[in-house]
């Protein structure tokens, strides 16, 4: 049996010392840093060092370009590095770190239609940045294979998992214009401001928006998956619901295994033309899980 990490360069410190941390703990006989080209410049130097610390491990290490700005590009990119370099029996693990959503949910798609058992791990950092993390943001994107099902006159619902960026959120608002709103609110202390913004982010949406709230913890067992699935299960099989993370990376997990329970979800993600040099800094506590494989058409 092989087993590969997959992991997305950054230029966040967790991205060295996640991959490193995952090394030391982990017998991997490969390693694929994902990247996009946009960002190739200031992902360079981690990805140099990951790729010396490979060497010392005798690690095959692969890193691949993906292109930004364009979905359908990264998508391909990435089935076709699954497709020749994964077969069943395989173990995978996938840093989620550093990754953005849309990616995560795709490699843990292609990964379940060729039977893998998947584990992920996710480092956190020690400190989320000053003013800002994101701003900016793009056309959010319905992701391939993961688009559930659209009734042309059925109402819209948005699940939204908020996070520190609310200008991604109302984009994505704005984007599918909802009949309703459903917030994913993350609770606990594991970083100083999460309460403020949390309450802050609430109650200004649900103030502007027809929708309730719904309180969840990424880092609990489950990752939130109980609480989301308790908050969507009076939706109707007659309303499109679109569903998306800007939360904790976490719950990009639980939004992924809660769409392989309702296939008739779709999932979307809001991209950002920029992101801070000093998005995070350090590196956290570590956690893993994961996602039974299973053939998915």
């Amino acid at each position: 049996m092989s087993r590969t990490l997959i992991a997305f360069g950054s230029w966040e410190q967790r991205f060295k010392a996640g991959v490193e941390r995952d090394l030391d703990s982990t017998v991997c006989q490969s390693l694929v840093v994902l990247y996009y080209d946009r960002y190739a410049s200031r992902t360079v130097a981690g990805r140099r060092a990951v790729r010396g610390r490979c060497e010392a491990k005798e690690v095959r290490f692969r890193d691949v370009e993906l292109e930004a700005d364009s979905f359908r590009s990264c998508w391909k990119r990435i089935f076709s590095e699954i497709e020749q370099h994964v077969v069943a029996g395989d173990e995978v693990i996938v840093d989620i770190s550093t990754m953005p959503r849309d990616v995560i949910w795709s490699v843990f798609w292609m990964l379940e239609r060729k039977g893998v058992d998947v584990k992920y791990v996710y480092h956190s950092p020690a400190e989320y940045g000053g003013d800002w993390l994101s701003r900016d943001p793009r056309p959010p994107r319905i992701v391939y294979k993961l688009s559930g099902e659209v009734g042309p006159t059925d109402s819209t619902t948005l699940v939204l998992i908020l996070g520190y960026d609310i200008q991604r959120a109302k984009r994505l608002i704005r984007w599918y214009a909802p009949e309703r709103i459903i917030l994913g609110v993350q609770v606990g202390d594991r970083f100083e401001r999460n309460q403020d913004l949390m309450q802050r982010q609430r109650e200004e949406l649900t103030e502007q928006y027809d929708g309730f709230s719904f309180e969840l913890d990424a880092f609990a067992e489950d990752r939130g998956h109980g609480a989301i699935c308790k908050a969507v299960r009076d939706v109707s099989e007659h309303e499109n619901v679109i569903m998306s993370s800007l939360g904790p990376k976490l719950t990009s997990v639980s939004i992924y295994e809660v769409q392989r329970e309702f296939s008739r979800f779709g999932l979307a993600y809001t991209p950002a033309n920029e992101f801070s040099d000093d998005y995070s800094s350090g590196i956290g506590l570590t956690y893993t899980g994961v996602i039974r494989g299973r053939s998915r058409s």
